[in-house]
């Protein structure tokens, strides 16, 4: 009998496996059982193949896209492979906007896709011209104000022409384009994943139903680093609907989630915002995505220890995840621990493949680069 059989890569995403951490709760002394739901398994390699795809199939039903239409967003690499996936089905070219702290191995994998990639500054506001939200707005209206559909070399031409700018910090030509009254038309579209509501709703609809049924919605508590947001605020919706579930949200050191989420005023939780070296979570910005009031509590976790425990999952569970599973696993253990909590079924989001960042989280030479020590289990004994 033929099983297991597929028509396309779509087809493929979701139903990720749940495995118990049983090596980290020995050597931890955890009085809990720990499972982290796996998301590499994605055909893409990350759990943003479920929000990529989601949001780009409602953008077809509601006719903003056809497969005329470039597809542009910022992204720090794992959205732009969901989004290639579903534009490589339907034709559709794709241009991404990234910014310079995103490992080399992103920007590969999103052109082995076909898509072409501009770097821009990481250390930059959100609303300046050169940063990544910014450029991509810049592409779109320079696509726009062509007003028909275009080919492979002036999408080229395009990138190019961005690039220089970003390069040259001509800020002055970047705002200018900005600031041009051009009508939106099909020919360019951009998702926009910190302000579409799909990217929760996708969580909502499919991951945390997936959730619920391989736990029979018998969880005590979730765990999930806080990006865009849309991930743990959907997955909250839907399990807060349902159980008493607790859900707990993981943020970095230099990130103003958890400021604001303690009743900071955004404008004074900026001024304690910083770069750091961990992707995937944390944010200078509070996206229309995120509710942090369907979190429950929030950890902050510094590079440092997020770095050191991804490691340390590999060698002690032999499974090789992203910085922001290795922050998350960190902040659930230092959680637990900090509140005595005991004999309680938990689950932690591993977002991502460790293979996106071999030339950094386990490159021993970049990490002491970066000032990051590499004595792992040195550094997490303060979890012992």
């Amino acid at each position: 009998m033929e099983t297991n059989l597929f028509e396309n890569v779509l087809e493929l995403i979701g139903n990720t496996p749940s495995m118990r951490l049983k090596a980290i709760e020995s050597y931890f002394n955890i009085e809990n059982k720990l499972y982290a739901k796996i998301e590499y398994f994605n055909p893409g390699g990350s759990i943003k193949d479920r929000m990529g795809v989601y949001m780009l199939q409602k953008a077809r039903e509601e006719n903003m896209i056809n497969s005329d239409t470039i597809i542009i967003e910022p992204t720090s690499g794992n959205t732009g492979v969901g989004l290639a996936l579903y534009a490589i089905k339907y034709g559709n070219k794709l241009i991404f906007t990234m910014p310079s702290k995103v490992s080399l191995e992103k920007e590969y994998l999103l052109k082995a896709y076909g898509a072409f990639v501009v770097r821009t500054p990481t250390n930059v506001k959100p609303d300046d011209p050169n940063s990544y939200y910014s450029v991509s707005e810049v592409i779109k209206k320079l696509i726009w104000k062509k007003n028909k559909k275009i080919d492979i070399l002036e999408i080229k031409n395009i990138v190019e022409y961005v690039q220089q700018l970003v390069n040259n910090n001509d800020l002055d030509k970047l705002k200018e384009i900005l600031k041009e009254d051009i009508k939106p038309n099909i020919y360019a579209y951009s998702p926009n994943q910190y302000e579409n509501k799909y990217n929760p709703e996708s969580h909502y609809i499919i991951t945390a139903k997936e959730l619920w049924e391989q736990f029979d919605g018998k969880l005590d508590y979730i765990f999930a680093g806080v990006g865009t947001g849309g991930t743990i605020t959907g997955i909250s919706k839907y399990f807060k609907e349902r159980s008493n579930t607790k859900i707990i949200g993981i943020d970095t050191v230099g990130s103003i989630y958890k400021l604001v989420k303690d009743g900071m005023d955004i404008k004074k939780a900026l001024e304690h915002a910083h770069t750091y070296l961990v992707e995937g979570i944390g944010e200078d910005l509070i996206p229309e995505t995120v509710d942090l009031d369907s979190i429950d509590d929030m950890v902050v976790v510094g590079d440092q220890e997020s770095f050191s425990m991804t490691r340390f999952i590999a060698k002690k569970e032999g499974i090789l995840v992203g910085g922001s599973s290795g922050a998350a696993l960190f902040g659930t253990i230092k959680y637990i621990k900090d509140n005595n909590i005991k004999g309680k079924k938990i689950v932690i989001i591993f977002p991502d493949s460790g293979r996106s960042y071999l030339t950094k989280i386990f490159n021993d030479d970049w990490l002491i680069k970066n000032n990051i020590k590499i004595n792992d289990e040195k550094i997490l004994e303060v979890l012992l």
